[in-house]
């Protein structure tokens, strides 16, 4: 049943679309790890999983221990990368539910080893490399010694080595050029990795706007987020025509006539210059849509556009309805998608919201219904 206040809709075969355009760019050999954090971002972390396990995708990525347990509970079987760091108390659940940990730093994986070491059990682990965010990591200039320690213990199960990009989503020339830097000291960590006779496991270093912005760096994965969802984070090359997966819509619940010099919602922070048509929405803040537009935004009704009015509520927000003809109760209201000939896109909500599309869609609260369709 679709209760219709404040919903999304999920496109299934935009989606497949999507994943199927990133694998005809890649090279024959490169492999996917899907990441699938944040719910995928608030698009529904089990159900485009499965979509991506249909498409031969058989590795994915989360960013905390909780949300490997809640897919494997969900019935997900494939290999799991935990992107962020975990505790002690974390190591054995972790190995219980044949998840891979993420090495963040030199002092992280001796404690990880000693413990593997008093408990005689082995942990599968990959070892991310800081090569220039200054955000976890393993400092690439690592002694022999402690690059032995990590990759020669008889403890851990090296399953890779990655790192991570964080100007590749600009043309700026300096950015650039750190980037390349990037690759670099990546690429030298390897080397001596490989120098010692030791093993780095697989490798991969872009995500989606590497993927996207620096085609020329090859590794044995790539980790596509946002790019499948058809949004974009960042200045990204369109490498080919990828698809909005999401839309975001409401309701009207009602529309009254207001007289001029009537303020309307909190504070009056608008107050109308004549008589206006006035129509609530069943949306607010505590949906995750941005209070900054009040008096900014715009959504869309009948095909057309419609301002919001006052502050936004944490459950309702009101637009000004006078020029758009007939419109009632239960009338479909598009926050984020296509309405007739207009469409608002989650770029340009961002945009407007002065941020970056993940806080968008991650600010999804729970009760926004969600629907997989098509």
């Amino acid at each position: 049943m679709n209760f219709k206040r404040c919903y999304i809709e999920i496109s299934k075969s935009n989606f497949r679309d999507n994943l199927k355009g990133l694998r005809n760019i890649l090279p024959e050999k490169t492999n996917i790890i899907g990441i699938v954090k944040a719910d995928y971002y608030g698009h529904g972390a089990w159900q485009l999983a499965q979509i991506m396990k249909e498409e031969g995708v058989k590795d994915f990525a989360v960013a905390s221990l909780s949300e490997a347990i809640e897919l494997r509970n969900a019935g997900l079987e494939d290999a799991i990368l935990i992107l962020g760091y975990t505790s002690q108390d974390q190591w054995l659940l972790a190995r219980e539910y044949n998840c891979v940990l993420s090495i963040v730093d030199y002092s992280h994986a001796v404690r990880i080893n000693e413990f593997c070491k008093e408990n005689r059990i082995q942990l599968k682990v990959e070892v991310k490399v800081d090569t220039g965010m200054n955000r976890i990591g393993v400092n690439p200039e690592l002694s022999r010694e402690q690059i032995k320690t990590i990759y020669n213990s008889p403890y851990l199960i090296v399953n890779g080595t990655y790192s991570h990009l964080c100007r590749s989503d600009s043309f700026e020339e300096s950015d650039r050029q750190f980037t390349y830097r990037q690759k670099e000291t990546f690429d030298r960590f390897l080397n001596r990795v490989k120098s010692l006779g030791l093993n780095t496991g697989r490798v991969h270093l872009s995500a989606s706007a590497g993927i996207l912005n620096y085609p020329e760096f090859v590794y044995d994965f790539v980790r596509p987020g946002f790019m499948l969802l058809g949004f974009d984070v960042g200045l990204v090359e369109k490498k080919y025509e990828r698809k909005p997966v999401m839309s975001w819509k409401s309701q009207v619940e009602m529309v009254k006539t207001v007289g001029a010099n009537q303020g309307i919602s909190y504070g009056h922070i608008y107050i109308s210059d004549k008589e206006r048509k006035i129509a609530s929405i069943s949306v607010g803040y505590g949906d995750g849509y941005p209070r900054r537009l009040s008096n900014q935004g715009y959504v869309l009704i009948n095909g057309q556009k419609a301002s919001i009015v006052g502050r936004i509520c944490m459950d309702q927000m009101m637009v000004d309805v006078t020029d758009i003809k007939a419109v009632k109760a239960e009338d479909e209201v598009v926050l984020i998608g296509k309405s007739g000939d207009l469409e608002i896109s989650i770029n340009e909500l961002a945009s407007l919201s002065d941020t970056i599309v993940d806080e968008i869609v991650c600010n999804l609260n729970a009760r926004v219904d969600k629907y997989f369709i098509d």
